[in-house]
C-alpha cells in the first residue's frame, strides 16, 4: 500500500496527465485489499478492478487514449 500512497500523493502534471505503467502498477496493490474486508460482497468489485488493470497491461495505448 505504500506504493499507492507514494503515487497517489504526488501532484499532477500542468497537463493533468500521467503515466498508465505506474498508475497501473501502483492500483494492483488494490485488491488483495478486498480480501482483508472479509466479505464475499465485494467478490464482484474485487474482480472488476482487476479486470481492468488485466486490460490496461495489455492495451496500454487504448488506456491513455481516455
Amino acid at each position: 500500500m505504500a506504493l499507492l500512497a507514494e503515487h497517489l500523493l504526488r501532484p499532477l502534471p500542468a497537463d493533468k496527465q500521467i503515466e498508465t505503467g505506474p498508475f497501473l502498477e501502483a492500483v494492483s496493490h488494490l485488491p488483495p485489499f478486498f480480501d482483508c474486508l472479509g466479505s464475499p460482497v465485494f467478490t464482484p468489485i474485487k474482480a472488476d478492478i482487476s479486470g481492468n488493470i488485466t486490460t490496461g497491461k495489455l492495451r496500454p495505448r487504448a488506456v491513455e487514449g481516455l
